[in-house]
């Protein structure tokens, strides 16, 4: 909901933050768990699209900044279970408070 009305965002891009160049990780071998936290931006081309058509200035729609921390087990093959999923924590955007934010990364198929 914006505004009183329900608009869809559309597909959201979903990227890394090469900005901050601190995404990192940790693979602990001995106990074999991998955590691992990616800076990722977050986009609302279609939502800025549909925000124009209207007259209202896209610049309300920039990316979103937030961190995935994600933990998994290392894999026989050196990578881990752990991937791009998870739950993010939100800075504060100009459209959304990083309380009434909520972003969620699913495992892919």
């Amino acid at each position: 909901m914006w505004r009183g009305y329900k608009i869809s965002t559309g597909p959201l891009d979903f990227g890394l933050d090469d900005s901050t160049r601190i995404s990192c990780g940790v693979m602990n071998y001995e106990l074999g768990v991998v955590s691992s936290e990616f800076h990722v931006l977050v986009r609302f081309r279609r939502f800025a699209f549909q925000l124009k058509g209207l007259g209202i200035d896209a610049e309300l729609m920039p990316p979103i900044h937030a961190v995935l921390k994600t933990e998994g087990e290392i894999l026989p093959d050196h990578s881990f279970n752990g991937g791009l999923r998870g739950s993010c924590s939100v800075e504060s955007h100009t459209m959304f408070s990083s309380q009434d934010l909520r972003i969620e990364i699913l495992p892919g198929l």
